[in-house]
């Protein structure tokens, strides 16, 4: 998507995120990363609401999802990544120049 990074904060290197991008779209729709990214460089919106919204729409695709190991799959591996854009989104959050 357009101003996406990927998974992963601007400071890891390049392919770090892209393996972590690819391997995250076996399980999850890229839109829920895409506007993650769009929340935090606009930064209209306090950080907390984006990363909830981005927490609803990975849960969101999880529910979605057929198989009931791959619905355990993406419950965890939504509550990792929204426990590290909780800890560490305060990096990227407005920064716009960072973000591409």
């Amino acid at each position: 998507a357009s101003g996406s990074n990927g998974l992963g904060p601007w400071w890891f290197p390049k392919p770090v995120r892209d393996a972590l991008t690819w391997f995250s779209g076996l399980f999850f729709d890229e839109a829920a990363w895409a506007r993650h990214d769009e929340g935090y460089r606009k930064a209209e919106k306090p950080r907390a609401l984006c990363d909830r919204k981005f927490l609803q729409a990975m849960l969101r695709d999880a529910s979605l999802t057929t198989t009931i190991w791959r619905i355990w799959a993406c419950v965890w591996l939504a509550g990792v990544f929204w426990l590290m854009v909780r800890l560490f989104g305060w990096t990227a959050y407005g920064r716009h120049e960072r973000m591409l």
